[in-house]
């Protein structure tokens, strides 16, 4: 009996010392697959390249960044959600000991990080990454303007302020106003984000930045006397990080007029500061703000995870028309499900109010309307879910008044196409990657307004753009063809008459 022990301790011993431990790099850890969090099943890290504050608005991207784009840290963990009435934070640590945040280049690594929670309650926690570019690399140099990356390495904790010198940072400031800066190097690069949730757990998000060949054309093979001459320019690797939109220079010449002019163009931005897609002017949201109108949770065995939210968003009031939308991800891909099946049982101050059954949603994102008569504490408890024994329960505060903060739209993986075709895989953080330019012409034999080239029936113009952030060819020897040394001028051409004629294909050099 004592040697059938021994044998089995063995085994067991010998089992347990062959598992592997290693650093996760998913975006989930449902319970039964390791202890993920102090107190909850999972942690989701998540890369967006838009300004969101939410999981299921977060327009995920790990690669085609620029040497100095942005991109927004969004960390799920509602583990570290200890009280509902704070706003609370994640990292901070000095040094890279148990619950610090590092984040790394191939240049500059940054450990003293700190992501703020997105509102109280709410568990998921947001950063910002700026990467900088190489100190003082010259990006552009047309028209006596020169345009630098300004290149530095800071971490959360100081801020520079000229002659004064350092001024530290509160620790309750938000990640909006601390954001990670690290400089990059040239032509290609990645960043990474780990997180050491607790002494077991180190989460690691990465990603890749590429400077690419620039691109220009004329919106029109041939141009007509009297109207605008427009182009376009697209290089993403122009921008860098300043408060204002650059005004950069493309020189525009003719066949007539060699001198030429320069042309002053500038990022579309993509939103201003705010997350409204075109900038502009947008609703004030505060970050103290609860994201009422947006909760997630995994179910008990960590087999799915439920997206749960209404809209209108904001804060529910009485006697008002509601959507409840329901989604249900795998709990360890994060891939939505679809032909969902489930129950509904809707509680207000503990007492069950309706019941609905057998519900479905043929692509995965169930729609229930609600509306509450009196104000007091809400419970929706989604049962049945694809037909199992398994449910989750959602509670939130009905007010007496609604307070619509924030419009909540559907979940990204239904947003609309509502982009210009011009932006469409080419919008970042704050620009897209579009310069527009345009001036216009003049027959007679000389001209002195500004924005104005001398042309001559018939003549080509052309405009011309100097790129200086070239890609780096893997395939070439040290690196390419190409180093950072090194700049290309990329020309396009079209034609402008003094009448209108037949079609003319556009060339471009």
């Amino acid at each position: 009996m004592n040697k059938f022990r021994i044998i089995t301790f063995v085994i067991l011993t010998t089992f347990v010392l062959s598992m592997p431990f290693s650093t996760i790099s998913v975006d989930a850890q449902p319970p039964g697959q390791g202890s993920a969090t102090m107190k909850t099943p999972g942690i989701i890290m998540k890369f967006c390249q838009n300004a969101a504050t939410t999981l299921q608005d977060c327009d995920e991207k790990y690669s085609g960044y620029t040497h100095t784009d942005r991109i927004y840290v969004l960390v799920y963990a509602n583990g570290w959600n200890e009280d509902p009435l704070k706003i609370e934070d994640i990292g901070r640590e000095l040094g890279n000991g148990e619950g610090s945040i590092t984040v790394t280049t191939r240049d500059n690594t940054s450990d003293l990080v700190g992501f703020t929670e997105t509102g109280p309650d709410t568990g998921v926690f947001l950063g910002v990454v700026k990467l900088t570019g190489k100190a003082m690399n010259v990006v552009h140099d047309e028209n006596n303007v020169q345009i630098k990356t300004m290149g530095m390495n800071m971490g959360n904790i100081m801020e520079m302020t000229g002659m004064m010198g350092m001024k530290m940072y509160s620790w309750m400031m938000s990640a909006h106003d601390v954001a990670v800066k690290l400089g990059t190097g040239t032509q290609d690069g990645a960043v990474t984000v780990s997180w050491e949730a607790n002494e077991d757990v180190k989460i690691v998000k990465s990603a890749t930045w590429e400077w690419r060949l620039g691109e220009i054309e004329f919106d029109k093979p041939q141009f007509i006397k009297g109207e605008p001459i427009t182009f376009k320019l697209h290089d993403a690797d122009l921008w860098i990080h300043h408060a204002d939109f650059h005004t950069y220079y493309i020189h525009a010449y003719s066949d007539s007029d060699m001198a030429g002019i320069y042309v002053p163009v500038q990022f579309t931005p993509n939103h201003d500061h705010g997350g409204q897609l075109g900038g502009g002017e947008v609703e004030d949201v505060q970050l103290s703000e609860p994201a009422s109108s947006s909760l997630i949770k995994y179910t008990p065995d960590g087999e799915y995870k439920l997206y749960f939210w209404w809209q209108p968003g904001g804060v529910i009031g009485v006697d008002k028309d509601y959507n409840i939308n329901i989604m249900v991800h795998d709990g360890l891909t994060d891939i939505m499900k679809s032909k969902l099946t489930y129950g509904m049982e809707i509680y207000l101050n503990g007492e069950l109010i309706e019941k609905r059954t057998e519900r479905f949603a043929d692509d995965g994102h169930a729609v229930e309307p609600v509306r509450f008569d009196e104000r007091g504490t809400a419970k929706i408890i989604i049962t049945d879910i694809f037909d199992g024994d398994v449910k989750q329960d959602f509670s939130f505060q009905v007010a007496p008044e609604a307070v619509v903060k924030q419009v909540v739209g559907k979940h990204s993986a239904f947003t609309e196409g509502n982009i210009p075709e011009d932006w469409k895989g080419r919008m970042h953080g704050h620009y897209v990657d579009l310069l527009k330019g345009s001036f216009d012409v003049t027959f007679d034999d000389s001209s002195f307004a500004k924005n104005t080239l001398r042309v001559s029936d018939g003549d080509s113009i052309y405009v011309e753009y100097e790129d200086r952030t070239l890609p780096n060819d893997n395939e070439g020897l040290l690196g390419g063809p190409y180093t950072s040394a090194d700049y290309i001028e990329i020309i396009a051409q079209t034609f402008v008459f003094d009448h209108v004629t037949g079609y003319v294909d556009n060339i471009t050099e």
